[in-house]
């Protein structure tokens, strides 16, 4: 199901970046890099200009998870991450609210946890929204600027080499596999 939603999303092109950045900081299970990058790809020349547009609709997004979280509470974000997890991420926000957004874009708890315990833990407004947009320009400008230089070249790595990768990979896991049975 979440395959056929993705591919939904991605045939709308910019249009489904737009829709899947304004739901990712509330509800969407899924990294926005599976939208983007495809999008992006398909249309290199305009990656950067789909990065912006990710941003701006990502800050919007992120405004109504703050507005949802503070306005549901606690119990709702129970049912997206577990209580440990929510004891972490406030635990982050004692201790520095700005860093904890701004990094989170680097953390595999996904974003909206983020977004609506800032909103439960009433983290001052300014600061969430300037962290919450920093993290996303940090995440996601790169992005925009390696496919509009590399795009075409990329597109064509990944043709000629897919199968080449995969096998890196996979010999990859296997030895790291390996490895840790070598050591237990």
């Amino acid at each position: 199901m979440l395959t056929h939603m993705l591919e939904f999303i991605i045939s709308y092109g910019v249009i489904g970046i737009l829709i899947a950045a304004l739901v990712e900081p509330i509800f969407m299970p899924v990294p926005m890099e599976l939208v983007f990058i495809p999008v992006a790809m398909s249309n290199p020349k305009k990656a950067f200009f789909y990065s912006i547009i990710l941003i701006a609709f990502s800050a919007i997004g992120s405004l109504l998870g703050y507005i949802v979280g503070k306005s549901t509470g606690r119990h709702l974000l129970c049912k997206l991450v577990s209580e440990k997890t929510l004891t972490k991420i406030e635990d982050m926000y004692n201790k520095n609210a700005f860093l904890t957004i701004l990094t989170s874009a680097f953390t595999p708890i996904p974003y909206e946890a983020y977004v609506l315990s800032a909103g439960i833990f009433k983290i001052n407004f300014k600061k969430f929204i300037t962290s919450a947009v920093l993290s996303r320009v940090i995440r996601y400008i790169p992005q925009g600027i390696i496919i509009s230089l590399y795009g075409d070249a990329l597109i064509n790595i990944i043709k000629n080499y897919t199968i080449a990768l995969g096998l890196i990979v996979f010999i990859m896991i296997l030895l790291i596999k390996k490895a840790k049975t070598s050591v237990s």
